[in-house]
């Protein structure tokens, strides 16, 4: 991982107020900081500069933050995102999560808990891959990338979210083994995040129509009805 200072911070955020005083704690904190306040700015920032993490504000004058998030995943940008903002309705949040996001975190808010998080989601972005894993996995013929991400899949070549790669890398190390929903929020997303059952559901439903042949007939991503999930590399 690299070292704290080192670590570069897109935040994306139309309040002047927030934004300075999110930066400034941010910049004490160790981290290199560069501050937009709309979609355009983003867009041009990430598309021509490398970041670790980026923190993006829902609500921007040019545009929506899920489209944001949305686009950059699209693009093949894979660095952990977090959504700020105000709206703290169950279906936004879980927009954000199928957008692509990888935290969430509702005004007003704590700073020191966004610090933390920002370092929690930083951890894991650059977390190393098991030892004993293949560099490119293939299912079928799909196949990912276990420490880029990079995939060929049913929608073309793309990579995946750090969401997605997570929850990949799980069934994959546990193939032909029960997952129940609460082992994945807790390894995929932390047991003191929002995530619930209806978002490794829909996790779920991705990875399928990514990379099952036929995805409303799942071979591959297999659910034991009450119980849980199982990857079946060699299904029957």
């Amino acid at each position: 991982m690299k070292p704290q200072g080192s670590a570069r911070i897109l935040f994306v955020e139309d309040e002047p107020l927030v934004r300075d005083v999110v930066s400034a704690n941010l910049r004490h904190a160790g981290y290199a900081v560069d501050a937009c306040d709309c979609a355009a700015q983003a867009t041009q920032r990430w598309t021509g500069h490398s970041y670790d993490l980026a923190i993006v504000d829902v609500m921007l004058p040019d545009g929506d933050g899920f489209d944001l998030v949305e686009a950059a995943r699209a693009r093949g940008l894979s660095l952990p995102i977090m959504m700020l903002t105000a709206r703290g309705e169950t279906d936004a949040k879980v927009r954000g999560f199928e957008n692509g996001a990888d935290d969430y975190l509702t005004k007003p808010f704590d700073v020191v808990e966004l610090v933390a998080r920002v370092k929690a989601l930083l951890r894991r972005g650059h977390a190393k891959k098991p030892a004993n894993a293949r560099e490119r996995y293939e299912l079928g013929k799909n196949w990912v990338r276990l420490d880029t991400g990079e995939s060929q899949t049913n929608e073309g070549t793309l990579t995946l979210s750090d969401k997605e790669m997570r929850l990949f890398r799980m069934f994959v190390r546990s193939d032909n083994e029960l997952l129940s929903r609460a082992d994945i929020l807790e390894e995929v997303w932390g047991m003191d995040s929002f995530p619930t059952d209806r978002t490794v559901d829909n996790f779920v439903m991705r990875l399928r129509k990514l990379f099952e042949p036929e995805p409303e007939a799942p071979r591959h991503f297999v659910t034991l009805r009450g119980r849980g999930y199982m990857f079946k590399s060699r299904p029957e």
